[in-house]
């Protein structure tokens, strides 16, 4: 939709639409609640919309009346104004820093019921099938021992998601398409309405078996750990794989509606960022993703080429930020504090929402919930439990977030940097991301 088309519809319905073009910002603000319904369809219209190239932030209305968009709502105490709790509130994962509900306010009188709690359960549920791989990738977190879980278990669990009202179901490994229970799972999954996503390294799949799971994957997210043959034998240490792995991506981006390719960020991948993209144009990927290194002590002695420093995002934020318009769009998709990078480049950072339980849980073929791939706090088997388990509940406390942090209007997209990093390089998952700024 056209921006000034956009600013009148708003207009019209007593809504703010502000764009600031130097901070790649755009603020929408209800203005007349009684008007919030209306408003509120054409608000996830202009997210849908403007998220691409700006950095979107809602004002004048609770996180709980557009839950899904929560991180994109500014929502704090007023002077003057009173607040209270309602039933939904006791669920909410964002409890913490909200206020609670204007009791003046309409959301208090007359659209309470349409208010929901936030993240009340996950928004995906990603299952770990195997530990196995036939890739050795330096800084892969997939690595070790382990077991694959009976498929009725993990079908069970699909229920059990179902039933709370879960959207969306990842597998990954390892290497999904080892795992017998890949194919009978992606079935289960579209029959019961999930969305599903698979992580994959399109080398070790069998071309039968991918053409027949590739009409039930909604999302596929494949590595690309080098832009030639010899990048990637190096970056995964097994040779000769490369042209199966271009004809396999050709196989999935042709059947499967979404199509990303994931780099963990390399110095290899600065010094030949251009290369990199240019295969990811060539293979018509949809986005691509480029992750911060999750390195623990064990992932360092890897050797120094994942050795990164937040001056090596900044370049790859600025490398990103200069790209021309065309091609798949460019993310840094793992957590790293925003406030390394200007304002106008944020909107090419995911930030922290997917990583280290915020919004979703990994089942790791151990038979247990955990955090993310590279926590692996151990949260039972049970999926409610598992969100409402101490690490989680001791993370949606937002207690260990700096003031400076709470003040900031990216806290919901940044959410401090990385816990994993943070208990690496300091033994405490809510300490100080080491890549933040003092």
């Amino acid at each position: 939709m056209d921006k000034k088309m956009l600013a009148d519809r708003f207009t019209a319905i007593g809504a703010g639409f502000a764009i600031n073009a130097r901070s790649a910002k755009v603020t929408l603000s209800l203005l007349d609640e009684n008007r919030a319904l209306e408003a509120r369809e054409l608000f996830y219209n202009a997210l849908n919309g403007l998220e691409p190239f700006f950095t979107v932030f809602i004002r004048g209305m609770p996180f709980c009346f557009m839950p899904d968009a929560a991180d994109h709502i500014l929502y704090r105490r007023r002077a003057g104004r009173s607040y209270a709790a309602i039933s939904q509130c006791k669920a909410c994962a964002l409890k913490a820093l909200c206020p609670g509900i204007g009791t003046g306010s309409v959301f208090y009188r007359g659209l309470r019921r349409a208010l929901k709690p936030v993240l009340a359960v996950p928004n995906e549920i990603v299952f770990e099938l195997t530990k196995r791989c036939g890739l050795a990738c330096r800084v892969c977190f997939a690595g070790g021992a382990g077991g694959e879980r009976p498929l009725r278990e993990l079908k069970a669990l699909l229920r059990e998601a179902r039933g709370l009202g879960i959207k969306n179901v990842r597998f990954t490994g390892g290497e999904p398409f080892l795992s017998p229970s890949l194919l009978p799972l992606l079935k289960a999954a579209k029959k019961t309405g999930f969305y599903t996503l698979v992580n994959t390294n399109a080398c070790c799949a069998d071309t039968a078996l991918l053409k027949k799971a590739a009409p039930l994957i909604d999302n596929v997210l494949v590595s690309m750990q080098g832009y030639d043959a010899a990048g990637e034998e190096a970056a995964t240490g097994v040779r000769g794989l490369f042209p199966r792995k271009l004809s396999n991506m050709r196989r999935l981006r042709s059947a499967v509606p979404a199509f990303r390719v994931g780099t963990v960020a390399s110095k290899d991948l600065l010094k030949n960022f251009k290369a990199y993209r240019a295969l990811a144009v060539k293979l018509e990927a949809d986005i691509w993703e480029i992750y911060r290194p999750m390195l623990d002590k064990k992932a360092e002695a890897a050797g120094p080429e994942f050795r990164l420093a937040a001056a090596d995002l900044k370049r790859l934020s600025a490398a990103i930020a200069a790209l021309k318009t065309g091609g798949p769009r460019v993310l840094l998709a793992n957590p790293a504090p925003l406030c390394l990078v200007p304002a106008a480049e944020r909107k090419n950072l995911l930030g922290a929402a997917f990583d280290d339980g915020h919004t979703r849980l990994v089942y790791d073929p151990r038979g247990f919930f955990k955090p993310s791939y590279y926590i692996g706090e151990r949260l039972g088997g049970d999926i409610k439990r598992a969100w409402n388990s101490d690490y989680m509940r001791a993370l949606r406390s937002f207690s260990w977030t700096a003031p400076r942090c709470k003040a900031c209007d990216y806290l919901l997209k940044c959410l401090c940097g990385s816990r994993f990093q943070a208990a690496s390089g300091g033994g405490d998952y809510f300490g100080r991301d080491p890549w933040l700024p003092k």
